[in-house]
């Protein structure tokens, strides 16, 4: 399903990619048992970070490892400033769809870099690789972007599904018509695969309460 590039490899040795694929979602409806789950995790996060500046919080983990990646391009992580909003400026959890909210929960309460895409959408397999500064895609909302040497990226047979500094591509989107939802969790320097591993099993776990009969077809770590 996925491979990864030797240069990806030596780049970033003992760097991992995780992978989740999930069946049977049902991402077109509004389920009230999972509206109870996200009101109780905007109240959770704000409690978990009260009193708190962006700067503290920056420097836990897996914060602190994402922003040394971000800082060599001079960007700031976006799901830091993501957790700002929601935890420390009180705003709420706002997610174009059920299945990526579900993917937003977990990914502001474990902080790792996290993308979704309709399976549908994908022309498998995926290849994993490093940047070398004339790649481009057309990133989510349409716009257009180069990336810069350095930077992790993901493939399918028919172009850039997501980068790391740029996020997802509009291509493969999530919609309300998805039913094979694909999640990747980019890892950086320093983080355990099995915290990746945990994350996206915290995703599979959130997503069934939205669609029960959901089937997990596939979690891995590559790396």
């Amino acid at each position: 399903m996925i491979t990864a590039s030797q240069e990806w490899r030596t780049m970033f040795p003992g760097v991992c990619f995780g992978v989740l694929v999930l069946e049977g979602v049902d991402n077109s409806r509004e389920c009230p048992a999972f509206e109870e789950r996200k009101n109780a995790f905007e109240t959770g996060l704000r409690r978990r970070h009260e009193g708190k500046s962006r700067k503290e919080i920056g420097l836990d983990e897996p914060f602190g490892s994402y922003g040394r990646y971000y800082k060599r391009f001079g960007q700031g992580y976006p799901v830091l400033h993501q957790v700002e909003t929601v935890a420390l400026k009180g705003k709420p959890l706002f997610s174009p769809s059920p299945l990526v909210a579900a993917m937003f929960m977990a990914e502001l309460k474990n902080g790792f870099l996290t993308a979704g895409h309709d399976l549908d959408r994908v022309s498998l397999p995926l290849f994993l690789d490093v940047s070398k500064g004339e790649e481009r895609y057309t990133a989510m909302g349409g716009r257009e972007r180069i990336l810069p040497p350095g930077d992790m990226f993901l493939s399918d047979r028919e172009g850039i599904l997501s980068s790391i500094l740029y996020g997802p591509d509009d291509r493969t989107a999530v919609t309300a018509e998805t039913t094979r939802v694909l999640y990747t969790v980019y890892g950086v320097p320093s983080l355990p695969a099995e915290d990746v591993r945990a994350h996206l099993e915290e995703i599979g776990e959130l997503v069934r309460i939205l669609s029960p009969e959901a089937i997990r077809k596939e979690l891995l770590i590559l790396g």
